[in-house]
Order: C-alpha cells, then sequence, then structure tokens
C-alpha cells in the first residue's frame, strides 16, 4: 500500500537516522527491482503522511474515499465536503503505525449554512528515537523526531450538486536539533448528478519543498454510491485512484454496510501500480464501527504483511 511512504522523512545532510519503521520500510525500497522508479522516489519525498488522510472509516473502505467526504475527515481527503456538513462535529483519531509511530488528530467540523462548512485540526506524530551515524558510519547518539500540524479547510456550494474546498496544511517536523516547516494546500471537489451517486476529485498535498525535497503530492479521483436495501440497510460502494507523479500510484475500491444506523461493517482493497516487494497479506482492509446517540466508535486494521499491521482508532461526536 502506498502509506507505508513514512520512510520519506528529510534529514540534515551528513547524517543517517534509523529506526524500526525505516529499517521495514527501507528493507521493502532495498529489495524492489531496480526498474521499480516510481518506488525508489518515494524516498525522496517530504511529508508522506500527510498524503494519507485520516479516519478509521475511511481507512476501512480501502481509502477509497474522495468520492465520500461526507463527515469532518473530508477536510484531509476532500475539502469539497465540508460544505455537506449537517451537524457540528468533533473527532479523536488514533493511528497506532508501524514499529511503534504514533499519531494523534483532533478535527472539527462546522457546518456554516449559505456559507458552506468549515474544518480544522491539530495533530502529532511521534517518530519515536532515532540512532544517529556520522557520515563514516560512526554512532553519534539517539535523536527524537516529532510532527506538528495544523489543518484549516473550507468547502462551499457552487452550483447545484457540485462543492468545492480547499484546506491550508501547515507542519513543523523536529529531528533532534534540527527544525524543518512547511505549507501546503488540497483543493477538492464533488458532483452529486443524482441523488446517492457523488464524484470526487482532490489534488492534495500541494506546497513548498522542505530543505530539497518535494512535498509527497497526489491527484485523487473517485466516486461513491448508496444502495438502499431496505428501511434500515444502506450499503455505501465507492472506487477511487491515487496517482502520484514521483511516488507510489495506486487505485482503491471498499464498501460499508450500514445496519439499523448502529451498526457499520467495513472492507477495502488498496492495489499500488508498482512492486513494493512486501511479502504476506497486504492491501486488504477492514473495519467496523458503532454510533450510539450521536457518538461513534470506529476501528480500522490494515496488514502490511511482513512489516506488521496498523491498527486505527476514532471517536467521535456529532451534535444535534
Amino acid at each position: 500500500m502506498s502509506d507505508i511512504k513514512v520512510a520519506a522523512y528529510p534529514v540534515k545532510r551528513g547524517l543517517m537516522f534509523k529506526c524500526g519503521v525505516l529499517v521495514g520500510v527501507l528493507g521493502v525500497l532495498a529489495f524492489a527491482k531496480p526498474g521499480y522508479s516510481a518506488v525508489n522516489a518515494v524516498a525522496g519525498l517530504a511529508n508522506p503522511m500527510e498524503n494519507i488522510g485520516t479516519g478509521a472509516r475511511a481507512m476501512g473502505m480501502g481509502s477509497a474515499y474522495v468520492g465520500v467526504a461526507d463527515d469532518a475527515t473530508a477536510l484531509l481527503w476532500n475539502p469539497a465536503g465540508l460544505a455537506d456538513l449537517k451537524n457540528t462535529e468533533l473527532e479523536w483519531d488514533s493511528n497506532l503505525w508501524l514499529a511503534g509511530i504514533v499519531q494523534e488528530t483532533a478535527l472539527l467540523g462546522l457546518p456554516l449554512g449559505s456559507l458552506g462548512g468549515l474544518g480544522a485540526s491539530i495533530n502529532y506524530i511521534n517518530f519515536g528515537t532515532l540512532a544517529g551515524y556520522d557520515a563514516n558510519g560512526n554512532q553519534t547518539g539517539n535523536y527524537s523526531a516529532n510532527e506538528y500540524g495544523f489543518d484549516l479547510g473550507w468547502g462551499m456550494d457552487v452550483l447545484s450538486g457540485l462543492s468545492c474546498g480547499v484546506t491550508l496544511k501547515g507542519n513543523m517536523q523536529s529531528i533532534g536539533s534540527t527544525n524543518y516547516s512547511d505549507l501546503a494546500v488540497d483543493l477538492g471537489a464533488l458532483w452529486s448528478p443524482f441523488p446517492d451517486l457523488r464524484v470526487g476529485l482532490a489534488y492534495t498535498n500541494l506546497g513548498t519543498t522542505i530543505n530539497g525535497y518535494a512535498e509527497d503530492s497526489g491527484l485523487r479521483p473517485g466516486l461513491s454510491y448508496c444502495l438502499h436495501l431496505s428501511d434500515d440497510n444502506q450499503l455505501l460502494l465507492a472506487g477511487s485512484a491515487a496517482w502520484e507523479p514521483l511516488g507510489v500510484s495506486s487505485l482503491q475500491a471498499g464498501a460499508e454496510d450500514r445496519i439499523y444506523q448502529l451498526l457499520s461493517l467495513r472492507i477495502g482493497y488498496e492495489h499500488d501500480l508498482a512492486d513494493t516487494q512486501i511479502q504476506g497479506v497486504s492491501g486488504l482492509t477492514a473495519g467496523l464501527g458503532v454510533l450510539v446517540a450521536g457518538i461513534n466508535l470506529d476501528y480500522a486494521y490494515l496488514p502490511f504483511g511482513d512489516l506488521g499491521a496498523v491498527n486505527w482508532i476514532t471517536l467521535g461526536y456529532k451534535f444535534e
């Protein structure tokens, strides 16, 4: 899956940093065939984790969410979806990544009536402790690596059935005593030609370079369709693609079966368009969600073969 691009983190020239996730992911790159330049190019990109969205619901559906984007997480998938917010939403996402990396995100979704909808988030990533080496391979001590960020987005209807949105993103990365900062934007559009069908398009992580490294950006088209199987059972089908000029492009598909507006069962699959050489089960995703009295608890499981697995947990509340 393209989400393993966490290895692409800018480092200061003359130093080498290692940690568990870098060993695992760089191992994938090392065993990749030389012809797969798209895979190897990933190591030269900045902010890869800012290009994977957030939320256990979306992750459980295989990241096929750009054509769904109907809640506060639209801020980081397709900001045009913020135009459709009906309730004020608060959400906390915990991403338990590979090799002990932890990402925490707090989101707010705020409907503005005829002015559309507003989204905001703050996030923190702890990459753990890294071993530092000089140019000769001698160990120089341990370093910590962290990232802090914010996102502010707005979506609004521009025509009947068509909405557009933009998200401003800021990040500060800290590796030892060295700090990097940058700004980027996400742009998105959503079109609903008739009820239950949504077509989305987003360009994510378009921004400044970081110490000479280009942002990990990409174009994401997608669509979704809701089947009303009964009054108490809706099946949401979604598909999308991610074209990353300097990274690993991929295709996504997902489904969500919502029963009695109480229980949601989710499944998805993401197929990389380059051979990452990962052994074991990868690409499949699964999740479930429970909604009671406006409180939703969602969980998603993402296997990465011999690299391990990712667990994603979301706790949210929708105000009436």
